[in-house]
């Protein structure tokens, strides 16, 4: 049995119409991602400690994280070389049990209701022991 021209085209024309709000939806989330505010992505000390960059709507050090902990070993700095490379943390009350706190912006993730922080424990010689990224 043969299917008719018509049916054929007809199946043609939809599938490439679902094809096409498959990729437009794809690509409209995508662009709704928190992280689709990220230009660059390569930490440098001066982007991360741009407060106006920092604390704006794109929130570059959600961006520049994971290349910070990629590229520097935290584990063991003394709490000023925390600072010279990062900056001093803004003071907040959220995570009280950690020595230093940073905000990084909305949670990665495509529903992102909370923020996401850098946090630091640091042990008794005043060395990171100690660091994660959580969410509040």
């Amino acid at each position: 049995m043969t299917v008719p021209r018509w049916v054929r085209l007809t199946l043609a024309f939809f599938g490439v119409t679902a094809l096409a709000l498959v990729v437009s939806a794809w690509l409209v989330l995508r662009s709704l991602s928190p992280l689709s505010r990220c230009d660059d992505r390569r930490f440098t000390s001066a982007k991360w400690m741009d407060s106006t960059a920092a604390f704006s709507s794109k929130a570059i050090r959600g961006c520049l994280v994971d290349d910070l902990l990629r590229s520097h070993e935290l584990r063991g700095l003394s709490r000023t070389d925390i600072v010279a490379l990062i900056g001093e943390p803004q003071k907040t009350d959220y995570f009280r049990d950690y020595d230093l706190v940073y905000w990084l912006g909305p949670e990665r993730g495509f529903i992102s209701i909370d923020s996401e922080w850098l946090v630091m424990r640091l042990d008794s010689l005043g060395r990171v022991s100690e660091y994660r990224l959580v969410t509040d």
